[in-house]
């Protein structure tokens, strides 16, 4: 007779030493458990008799009562993960903005440097200009008469040299 003093509800939720989810429950147990005495001692000013134990224990020993205790025991732990996955979430999120923001800034070059880049560009742009003008024109008058104007110099043909006064 002693051991129906004893409640074995750890043993009906917690089914090995590694049932997270039959510990929780088991605290849920409790928790109730401590409200049910309070709620007693708040009202009638004393802890319940040995009978409103037993009809407490008999209660929360029921099928549905185990059930309940488990499957609040999975909400609280579905919370708790969703919960601690989602500040995860979110304090990823964020590093990864502040390393593409500074990665992004490490690659963009500075002002003076983007400056200096348009310059070398423009001197680009109108020398390879100055070029095709030149090539142009010279297709125009043609290569000799280019060279004569370029280097101011005369070309003098052979045929016409040995026609001339300096000929031997």
């Amino acid at each position: 007779m002693a051991t129906e003093r004893y409640n074995f509800i750890y043993t009906d939720l917690v089914q090995s030493d590694v049932d997270l989810l039959g510990m929780i429950a088991y605290a849920l147990y409790k928790r109730q458990k401590i409200e049910f005495i309070q709620g007693w001692r708040d009202r009638l000013g004393d802890d319940p008799s040995e009978v409103d134990r037993q009809h407490f224990h008999e209660i929360s020993n029921s099928r549905y009562q185990l059930e309940t205790y488990r499957n609040q025991a999975g909400e609280l732990a579905e919370d708790f993960l969703n919960t601690s996955l989602e500040e995860r979430a979110q304090e990823l999120e964020h590093r990864l903005a502040v390393q593409a923001t500074d990665e992004l800034r490490r690659y963009k070059p500075n002002y003076w440097t983007g400056v200096s880049q348009g310059v070398v560009a423009s001197a680009i742009s109108v020398l390879l200009l100055g070029l095709l003008v030149m090539f142009t024109w010279s297709l125009n008058q043609g290569p000799r008469h280019v060279i004569e104007q370029v280097f101011n110099v005369k070309i003098i043909d052979l045929q016409s040299a040995s026609d001339g006064p300096l000929a031997l």
